[in-house]
């Protein structure tokens, strides 16, 4: 929120970091990440900080590619991103529970993807529809 609020202040001062650093720190934080969650306890609970640089560096690429539609798809997605993060983890588990052994592990993955995706949009629509109710109260 803080980097957030810099930009809209004093959106003249930011500028989008150089290839040369984006993308070594990106496949780096990424790598640690990846290391750290296979490494297991207690590894895996530090892994927040190097999560959050790398998927940043990981956005800010996308940026600067400069695909429309892509960056677009993006941005519709953050309206309900929370939302996803707190449905992933429930429907990953209910979809891996009910396909396991039945369908390939790549299938799965794209189910899961797109059926938390769609949860998380419901979601924010329910949320969003009984918040614009208790503020009309």
């Amino acid at each position: 929120m803080k980097l957030a609020e810099l930009y809209v202040k004093r959106s003249y001062r930011l500028e989008l970091p150089k290839w040369k650093y984006l993308i070594p720190i990106c496949i780096l934080c990424m790598s640690l990440t990846g290391l750290m969650g296979v490494m297991g306890f207690p590894w895996k609970l530090y892994n927040d900080i190097p999560s959050l640089v790398g998927y940043t560096f990981l956005a800010l690429i996308i940026y600067k590619i400069g695909i429309t539609s892509l960056n677009r798809f993006f941005s519709y997605t953050n309206k309900f991103s929370y939302e996803w993060y707190l449905v992933h983890i429930l429907i990953f588990q209910i979809v891996m529970y009910l396909l396991d052994g039945k369908v390939a592990a790549m299938i799965i993955i794209c189910i899961c993807m797109i059926v938390s995706y769609l949860v998380a949009m419901g979601y924010a629509q329910l949320w969003n529809k009984k918040q614009r109710r208790y503020e009309k109260s």
